[in-house]
């Protein structure tokens, strides 16, 4: 397991995510809207897993739950053995920074920082890491994506799939135990999308980094271990 999983001794050693029993709802006045209803998956380290489903099956919820970004109804998410709910905000922050990389649908790049300090984030956030390593980590992972041309330009200057893979390399300069991905090719191009899929899984082999992917793309949910299908609040694995 990656040395940024902070884990526990009890667990088996491959997982590095366990959700258990996990529902998630809203009251919309008399009502109550049941978005996740008894959400169980396991996570092993180097796996790669497709979530597909129709839109508004809660696809993007699911992921914001296992990445801690929004609260549980009830059950359990836990990270290399830690559960998420045990945690404060700042603690979950850590466990974050530590042990998962994220990358949205749209980049989130900050407008104002190079490609290079936009990788290198998550590690400048961290107070072991010195500015020069973490700059030079980043220029290593951004060399791996083929963007060692862009290392001085902003977001601005590049194109769109430059910008998907300043923020994949971002999400994965760290070294993360887990990167949970929401439609990372839904806006690119064919061709684009082509590469950024052959990124993934070069990356995942040479990183030993396990991918959660929400995506609409069969070619990419093909090209996965598994595919797991949100339907009825539920994952069945197809």
């Amino acid at each position: 397991m990656s040395e940024h999983c902070l884990n526990d001794p009890g667990l088996n050693d491959d997982v590095v995510l366990a959700c258990r029993d996990l529902v998630k709802s809203y009251e919309e006045g008399p009502e109550k809207l049941v978005v996740l209803n008894g959400v169980n998956v396991e996570i092993r380290k180097g796996e790669r897993v497709a979530i597909v489903g129709s839109s508004g099956s809660g696809k993007t919820t699911l992921l914001n739950m296992l990445a801690g970004l929004d609260t549980v109804s009830s059950g359990v998410v836990s990270i290399c053995g830690t559960d998420m709910a045990t945690l404060s905000d700042s603690q979950r922050g850590d466990l974050r920074n530590q042990s998962l990389g994220f990358v949205y649908q749209f980049h989130h790049l900050l407008p104002e920082f190079t490609a290079l300090e936009n990788a290198a984030m998550p590690l400048l956030l961290r107070k072991s890491c010195s500015v020069s390593e973490a700059r030079k980590k980043a220029e290593e992972i951004l060399v791996l994506v083929g963007l060692e041309h862009r290392l001085s330009h902003k977001p601005g200057e590049l194109s769109g799939g430059e910008r998907q893979r300043v923020a994949i390399a971002r999400a994965l300069v760290a070294q993360p135990s887990l990167v949970l991905m929401d439609e990372p090719t839904g806006n690119l191009d064919n061709h684009t999308a082509e590469r950024i899929h052959q990124l993934m899984l070069d990356l995942a082999e040479k990183v030993d980094t396990a991918f959660v992917v929400v995506t609409h793309d069969p070619e990419l949910a093909r090209r996965m271990n598994r595919v797991l299908h949100l339907t009825e609040g539920q994952l069945v694995e197809e």
